[in-house]
């Protein structure tokens, strides 16, 4: 395991001249600048696609697309794009005879006991390179199936072949009589070859053969209701053009052009004048009943352009439909590419095509770790802390970008949730890298929610409160408790073990006590100070006098591994839930008992450099970030709500101490920040904490932080010149 230095000294931000606060800001604009908000992408895909399991794992049933039988093989094919050389875990259960390759190296082969076991799984580290990286499946068909299940990262699978440039999803050929030989050195297939081309491939998405006059007739021939139909229209400004829509209409429509016009037709020809220099969404709402429906519309003098970027496809109209009424058709938060208009596909005027919308930003491995993309837009509890750093660091500095970004990330999550519910009912899985739809642990909401919270105390918005109130319904009624009420996680499936661990009172009390400051909630506030105590009695270590990371419910003992965060998680958590708290709950004193017991002990437990342990109390373990930023965030609260008494001036200097640490050793003067643990899992050994749970740089779960103990070192020096 690598220890200090973590980098040449002489790159340490300690080392610049800056003031206290150009050195948060630093921090703070490269995280902005590492994650802009390019992460959504609008591509068109086959409604026929493959669906996912709620794991994200991939369905390739081929005999419901290509029949049963004993015999034939298919391709199957599909390509996922790298921002940086990785490794990654792929993984792949068979329904019968599969060979899967990964950019044309074999890299497995089934054997007799998978194609006769489809729930055995196999899973292989593998790297990905930079740019394109193509899966190829060779299928064989049995009596017993044709095709397999295949676990991929968290990513958009694009088609491989030439002339789907843009698009999603997997494609696969028609029934093949012989084995094809796939690429071996130059002989063979590949997908870029000529032999490629000549093979049909499905989903299919050639033109079919007109049909009716109207692509609402064709996209939606048996429906009732009303449809939407939406573009963009852009007219010059020279008057003498005189631009105008020639409309061709079947049935009644209403015709929808911003503020300028709104035109009722039935059947028949209609020009509708546009004026000069106009820019506004067009949109059609038809009126289905099963018959004609729907218009074709040209403009003159003015020009049709799609109403965004849409990759994979040259259309300029979408489609969604249908409502139950033109009112809900007609509403304008429908005009969004990137949401779902009420929870139902955009749909193009093609063979079975819609668009759907992909997180391609960076996404969650094994190692939690951001590496050549984005965060912008996803929901995880490490974003959670991030976000409410940036937060606290714009209103500290006064920084106006920092706040807005921070709150359009959040309101890009809020924005796209009915959304990404309704993506994962129709397609099996969210592409849009929501966790809090899913909502069945603590990690899917608590973190992310009291940023969420945070950025409501600055600019109120009601769509909060609502996602807010899902929140407090599951912690307070849904989440799993103990019979004496402390929340602890269940067994993860057949092997796993029921666990309390440290971090969840960082998942869940600090949501609730901000929740209290701005509804009220006396429940919620309760409900949050009780669960200090009570994971007190199972993971309090009185030797140390700090906490064991986790408590295995099943043996019926704590690990006894006083991991760092884990530790850092409880105190930044009490500090939190206990700063400024004017209706005290009935075990007050006893908190500010073990906020003291505990700032004690880590007190004592702080390194020479100002630095604590990965382990706390090993020495011989890495000084870690993340948990140094954590306790001095704790100590400068506990300074200004004179909890420490007479004890006082001895946390100042441990603050004060820590974050020079920080910044001597931790943070370079770009702004990174180093020697932050990695997610974990847990062990009962020292030696995992210790050698296995390595550190990265610019991990999410160190970044927010840093800037919360850095922010609150700057208000504690404030505080003290009053």
């Amino acid at each position: 395991m690598r220890k200090l230095p973590y980098f040449d000294p002489e790159w340490s931000m300690a080392e610049d001249n800056g003031s206290f606060g150009s050195r948060l800001l630093t921090i703070a604009s490269r995280y902005v600048g590492a994650n802009p908000p390019t992460t959504f992408r609008i591509r068109a895909v086959s409604m026929d696609q493959p669906v996912q399991g709620a794991d994200g794992s991939w369905q390739i049933n081929l005999g419901t697309r290509l029949g049963g039988g004993t015999d034939g093989y298919s391709i199957v094919g599909g390509s996922m794009m790298g921002g940086v050389r990785k490794t990654v875990t792929l993984g792949i259960s068979c329904f019968a005879p599969v060979e899967m390759y990964l950019n044309d190296r074999l890299i497995f082969r089934s054997t007799f006991t998978d194609e006769i076991n489809s729930n055995l799984w196999h899973w292989m580290d593998v790297e990905l390179k930079q740019g394109r990286n193509t899966i190829t499946l060779i299928c064989r068909r049995t009596t017993a199936g044709f095709g397999c299940q295949i676990s991929l990262p968290q990513t958009t699978v694009l088609p491989p072949i030439r002339g789907r440039e843009g698009q999603a999803g997997w494609i696969w050929s028609d029934l093949l009589e012989t084995k094809p030989v796939w690429k071996n050195g130059e002989e063979g297939l590949s997908w870029d070859s000529d032999e490629a081309d000549r093979i049909h491939w499905n989903p299919d998405t050639r033109e079919e053969e007109p049909g009716p006059a109207s692509p609402q007739q064709r996209i939606f021939p048996e429906e009732k209701g009303y449809c939407l139909a939406w573009c963009r229209l852009r007219a010059g400004e020279r008057k003498e053009e005189e631009p105008s829509l020639v409309i061709e209409s079947f049935g009644h429509n209403r015709i929808l052009l911003g503020d300028e016009i709104d035109f009722i037709c039935e059947d028949g020809t209609f020009r509708v004048p546009i004026p000069a220099g106009c820019r506004a969404d067009l949109r059609v709402i038809s009126r289905c009943s099963g018959e004609t429906c729907g218009a074709v519309v040209r403009a003159e003098g003015c020009e049709l352009l799609p109403p965004g970027r849409m990759n994979g496809t040259g259309e300029i109209w979408v489609y969604s439909g249908p409502f139950v009424s033109e009112e809900e058709a007609e509403r304008e938060e429908f005009l969004n590419l990137l949401a779902m208009p009420g929870g139902k596909r955009w749909r193009l005027d093609g063979k079975r095509l819609c668009l759907r919308t992909f997180f391609e930003g960076s996404y969650g491995d094994k190692y939690w770790v951001s590496q050549g993309g984005s965060a912008f837009g996803r929901w995880d509890y490490p974003l959670g802390v991030t976000l409410f750093g940036l937060l606290r660091t714009a209103v500290s500095l006064g920084k106006e970008e920092i706040r807005a970004y921070a709150e359009n990330h959040i309101k890009t999550c809020v924005s796209l949730y009915e959304s990404a519910a309704a993506d994962k009912a129709l397609n099996g899985c969210s592409a849009y890298d929501q966790n809090l739809i899913r909502m069945d642990c603590l990690d899917d909401c608590g973190s992310m929610g009291l940023a969420m919270l945070e950025c409501h105390k600055l600019a109120p918005d009601d769509r909060y409160l609502e996602i807010a109130g899902k929140i407090r319904e599951f912690i307070v009624h849904r989440l799993s408790r103990l019979e004496d009420g402390t929340f602890f996680r269940p067994a993860p499936g057949d092997h796993g073990t029921a666990t309390i661990w440290a971090d969840d009172l960082y998942m869940s009390t600090p949501f609730l006590r901000c929740y209290y400051d701005i509804t009220g909630d006396k429940e919620a506030l309760e409900l949050g100070a009780e669960q200090f105590l009570k994971f007190a009695s199972y993971l309090f270590l009185p030797e140390s006098g700090v906490f064991s990371h986790v408590y295995d419910l099943d043996r019926g003992c704590a690990t006894g591994i006083p991991w760092g965060r884990g530790n850092g998680w409880v105190l930044f958590s009490l500090a939190y839930f206990l700063d400024g708290l004017k209706d005290k709950p009935e075990n007050y004193e006893e908190l500010l008992k073990l906020f003291f017991t505990l700032s004690s002990s880590y007190r004592k437990l702080q390194g020479e450099k100002g630095l604590w342990h990965q382990v706390l109390t090993d020495p011989l373990s890495y000084e870690e970030a993340s948990c140094t930023a954590m306790f001095t965030y704790a100590f400068c609260k506990g300074i200004k709500n004179g909890w420490y008494g007479d004890e006082a001036p001895l946390y100042r200097d441990a603050a004060e101490k820590g974050f020079r640490g920080l910044e001597k050793y931790c943070i370079d003067r770009n702004g990174s920040v180093h020697g932050v643990c990695k997610g974990s899992g847990f062990s009962f050994t020292k030696e995992y904490y210790r050698d296995n749970l390595f550190w990265v740089t610019n991990d999410n779960h160190g970044t927010g932080i840093v800037l919360l103990a850095g922010t609150e070192l700057l208000s504690l020096k404030e505080w003290e010149l009053k």
